[in-house]
């Protein structure tokens, strides 16, 4: 399943990002768990975001990372690959 980065948040701990599904279809994470080859915590949640027509957008999801550590092999606007 593919997602687009949309937002990484760089001083906050956890580490977090926000991601887009940019393919449809259902997913689940797991213990081993991970986007675009970094290791992801098996929970995932879907911020209060909103269309430009002031719906819910049922597309963006938060994730949470293993790490902080990774959040360098990450960016904003990056397709990356979740697995597992």
């Amino acid at each position: 399943m593919k997602f687009r980065i949309e937002y990484i948040a760089t001083k906050e701990r956890p580490a977090y990002l926000f991601a887009r599904q940019v393919e449809p279809g259902q997913f689940s994470v797991s213990q081993t768990s991970r986007l675009g080859g970094v290791p992801i915590k098996p929970r995932i949640s879907c911020p209060r975001a909103l269309t430009p027509s002031g719906q819910p957008d049922g597309t963006i999801f938060t994730f949470v990372l293993a790490t902080a550590n990774d959040l360098p092999k990450l960016a904003v606007g990056q397709v990356v690959e979740l697995v597992g």
